[in-house]
């Protein structure tokens, strides 16, 4: 006769409740594992992308929290500027800059202490300062990531995509000093101006390249250098002059191109101070200048007595990639990657790179300003800002 089996029912029992349980907790610790991997590479590649992953973790609360959506109601009365921080709209005013979800939500809220306060936003980093004060801070579409006190009050600043940045005050002892910080406030490199006063900044990628405006006057005449530098060395890499023009933006682009737009020409320079390519344009005609991340730049100027705006875009390589025109004088230009945006009262033409019309917005009311937003337009309508 077969012997037979004695069967437990409790550790059967046991063994499916084990089971159950593997299968309960077995998601949440692969999740675990996959953000652990994610914060130990970021550790390797830097704080910047430890702070994108926090956004995005942080962001996955809106998902469940929605906001209103779009149009989204100003408070007109403390309303500065609107800007672009990442994929997310950030609006500045005078007591504080709020970052919006893609449901125009409240994602991130930052106090400020100046009502004259300046956005320079650089991929998912915004760096705020006033040329009233001396305090920079620097922010996340999430998060304060820290504040630093100049020595003296900041009348420019850049941002690079690694989290560096550069500021330029002024002294009793020089017109300008130009300091770049690492992304973790670290003074790595000074360069102390006698003559000129330091009108705009543009570091590269990895912030180890600066490019400067310098403005002067002599004999009654104004005069620009542009500079570049190596944060390595104290001797600048270019140097060059420019009689006779005032020059308000400069580009480090991605490609190691410099490009300055002033108001009677845009230059287009290689890092040792050689001109690649110029376009000129008649005295006080420039109306707008657009530089996106990467460097490509828009500028749009005068024709024909202001019948006509010539717009003209030169790529990060400092090619330029086209030339049109558009009837009378926009009320705004804005630019970022490969997308024109022209308003004109109630209407937004946007453009390819290569200057194809791709689309006709027709709006409510006439648009005062724009921004391109992860290749959205973005426009303020009276109150409102307008999600394209």
């Amino acid at each position: 006769m077969a012997e037979k089996k004695i069967v437990s029912l409790a550790k059967i029992r046991n063994k499916i409740t084990l089971k159950k349980v593997f299968r309960i907790i077995r998601i949440p610790v692969v999740v675990l594992a996959v953000v652990a991997a994610l914060f130990l590479s970021a550790r390797l590649l830097g704080n910047v992308a430890v702070s994108n992953i926090t956004d995005g973790i942080r962001e996955i609360k809106t998902v469940f929290s929605r906001g209103e959506g779009y149009p989204y109601q100003l408070d007109t009365f403390n309303y500065r500027k609107s800007f672009a921080i990442g994929n997310r709209p950030l609006i500045l005013h005078n007591d504080s800059s709020k970052v919006l979800s893609s449901s125009a939500g409240d994602l991130f809220y930052l106090p400020l202490d100046y009502a004259d306060s300046k956005v320079i936003s650089k991929k998912s980093r915004a760096l705020i300062y006033s040329n009233s004060a001396n305090k920079i801070v620097i922010q996340s579409k999430t998060e304060k990531l820290g504040e630093f006190t100049e020595e003296g009050t900041v009348v420019a600043a850049a941002l690079a995509k690694n989290g560096s940045f550069a500021t330029s005050y002024s002294n009793e002892d020089y017109q300008s000093v130009l300091s770049v910080y690492n992304s973790r406030f670290k003074k790595i490199f000074q360069w102390n101006c006698s003559q000129e006063r330091i009108a705009d900044i543009s570091l590269s990628g990895n912030g180890k390249k600066v490019a400067l405006i310098a403005v002067g006057t002599e004999n009654a005449e104004i005069y620009t250098r542009l500079l570049v530098f190596d944060t390595g060395s104290s001797k600048p890499m270019a140097d060059v002059r420019f009689d006779g023009t005032l020059f308000l933006r400069v580009a480090y682009t991605t490609s190691g191109r410099v490009i300055a737009a002033g108001d009677n020409r845009t230059v287009v320079l290689n890092k040792k101070g050689e001109l690649l390519d110029e376009l000129v344009y008649s005295e006080d005609s420039l109306c707008a200048i657009c530089v996106d991340g990467n460097g490509n730049t828009v500028v749009g100027f005068k024709e024909f007595g202001g019948s006509k705006t010539g717009i003209v875009r030169f790529s990060a390589s400092g090619r330029k990639t086209c030339t049109f025109s558009v009837d009378g004088v926009p009320d705004c230009i804005v630019a970022d990657g490969g997308r024109i945006a022209v308003a004109t009262d109630a209407e937004i033409a946007v453009y390819s790179s290569g200057g194809k019309q791709t689309k006709d917005i027709q709006t409510d009311n006439p648009v005062s300003e724009m921004f391109i937003c992860s290749g959205t337009v973005y426009s303020v309508q009276g109150t409102s800002v307008v999600k394209h």
